[in-house]
């Protein structure tokens, strides 16, 4: 039994309710246990706190209550008047639910003066203890004794606790309302909008537009589904109208072959048109490389330019070639359906091969433009390691391919926040520098470039030849200006002087040259992942 259309938009819908309602579970949970937590420690600080309070107020009125009766106690102690004695401990503290005992001493000490039994529970762990000596006329004439607890004190502390929490807990039910409110406003209600649009693109519905709530992430996704929309949309109504052309074209194929001569030919005028286009892009590169002043590196990658750019003109040729064919078949009135099907079977397969060739000769144009561009300015921008190391191999790579030395790279990810064409530079002089002056007199030799990740966000970047090395008196004067050991040779002295300058200033780093005679020379590059601030003008 076959399913109708709209089971799965319902299916859709479903899914998005269901994702959701377990986002908005997740997000009360989430409030939930958090304002839980909260209220649990604040009940455990604030019951630890009232029982410390209640134990320091306890200490104080039962040294104050101590002091009070040793005071009292003087004149009957004195005059050994016990019933006296009593009178006044029973007025002091008869009421008191505090006190759990008061025991009056005289000076023997062996039998109780006046002994007094209060209400308070005698709990051991809930009972503070003090005595003090009762003095008269600087002599001491008995002591008394006094045992208080804890228990009222702790359960006013309780009560104050209780009125806290409960002050608390209005306060965290009032923020998770909030909470949610704000999380249902700009989270739940922004997702669930996403979701019906999400639902509605994957049942292949493109009629409506995709507008963001808001201009944060959730906005941001909303753009991009509606980029996404808007070019499916235009992809479906491109091949819409192919494939209205292609149904007309095949219904009057039989009727109307003069006509689809001259469309050949007209293909094959905008053929010749697209080679000389193809043709002055190339002259205008090579302008452009000149102005650069990329020089010689540029003409290594000629041959991978033309190489393209070669086979598009063979497919050109082709072309006109079978188009002649076909004007003299139909000239003498012998052209065949099959004959025009081949042929244009052979056409289509030619444009995808010209539409191939092109595009890899626009991705060369393009490469060659963005290094001429980073070297030719200090523009920063983020890129990757990876991407400058390759650009530079990509134009220096001609100059090795002639002589037996080769380079090789080691390099992880590593994303930078630079001068890209400063860099490049510092990177083609040193590999430059090994080339002309690492292998001299060396049958085989080997560059290797690499880097790695140091602590305080900093880069190092080391090129190492095997070469013949540097000698003590050339390695202490490698980066002076105009210091060369090749001079009439093709070396100007300026390229590490110009590296240095480079590294230490525009890059924020180091650099430094390690080598013995006979050894191969090791350069190394220590620069921040992200450049200093260039001073203003």
């Amino acid at each position: 039994m076959s399913k109708s259309p709209s089971e799965p938009r319902r299916s859709l819908r479903r899914q998005g309710r269901l994702l959701l309602t377990r986002v908005r579970w997740i997000a009360l949970l989430a409030v939930l246990f958090g304002l839980m937590a909260a209220g649990a420690t604040t009940f455990a600080i604030e019951r630890f706190l009232g029982e410390e309070r209640a134990r320091a107020d306890l200490a104080r009125d039962l040294a104050r209550t101590t002091q009070v009766l040793a005071l009292t106690m003087q004149g009957p102690l004195w005059d050994y008047a016990r019933d006296s004695a009593e009178g006044i401990v029973q007025a002091l503290v008869a009421d008191d639910r505090r006190i759990v005992s008061v025991v009056v001493f005289d000076r023997a000490g062996t039998q109780p003066f006046v002994e007094h039994a209060g209400a308070a529970p005698a709990d051991a762990s809930a009972v503070m203890r003090s005595e003090t000596e009762i003095v008269a006329s600087g002599e001491t004439i008995g002591k008394v004794a006094v045992a208080m607890s804890v228990a009222p004190y702790l359960e006013v502390a309780g009560d104050a606790v209780r009125r806290t929490m409960s002050i608390t807990i209005a306060m965290l039910v009032l923020g998770g309302i909030l909470i949610m409110a704000f999380l249902q406003r700009r989270l739940l209600l922004p997702m669930e909008a996403l979701a019906a649009s999400a639902g509605r693109l994957s049942t292949g519905d493109l009629s409506g537009e995709i507008r963001p709530l808001r201009d944060d992430e959730l906005g941001g996704v909303a753009r991009a589904l509606e980029g996404m929309r808007v070019a499916l949309l235009a992809a479906f109504e491109d091949l819409q109208g192919k494939n209205r052309e292609l149904t007309a074209q095949s219904a009057l194929l039989e009727q109307r072959v003069a006509e689809r001569t001259e469309a050949l030919s007209r293909a094959n005028d905008e053929l010749r048109a697209a080679m000389e286009a193809l043709r002055d892009t190339q002259s205008g590169l090579i302008e452009a490389e000149k102005l650069a002043s990329l020089g010689g590196l540029v003409a290594g990658v000629a041959h991978e330019l033309n190489t393209p750019l070669g086979n598009a003109m063979t497919v050109v040729t082709t072309l006109e070639d079978q188009l002649a064919e076909m004007e003299r078949r139909v000239a003498a009135n012998t052209l065949r359906r099959s004959d025009l099907d081949r042929h244009l079977i052979d056409a289509r397969e030619g444009q995808d091969i010209l539409r191939r060739n092109v595009t890899k000769a626009a991705d060369l144009v393009r490469g060659i433009k963005q290094l001429a561009v980073d070297q030719t300015t200090d523009m920063r921008r983020q890129f990757e390691l990876g991407e400058v190391v390759g650009e530079v191999l990509m134009m220096v790579r001609p100059r090795f391919n002639h002589t037996p030395y080769r380079i090789e790279t080691e390099l992880p990810e590593l994303s930078l926040d630079s001068y890209p064409g400063p860099l490049g530079q510092v990177l083609t002089n040193l590999v430059l520098n090994a080339l002309i002056h690492g292998f001299a007199g060396r049958d085989a030799g080997c560059v290797t470039i690499s880097a790695r990740a140091l602590e305080g966000d900093r880069v190092l970047l080391v090129l190492w030849d095997d070469g013949v090395g540097i000698a003590p008196e050339v390695r202490r004067r490698l980066f002076e200006p105009f210091f060369t050991t090749r001079l009439g040779q093709g070396g100007s002295g300026l390229g590490l002087h110009i590296a240095r300058n480079i590294v230490m200033g525009l890059l924020g780093g180091s650099i430094e040259a390690v080598s013995e005679p006979g050894q191969g020379a090791e350069f190394r590059v220590t620069i921040p992942r992200c450049a200093p601030e260039r001073p203003s003008a």
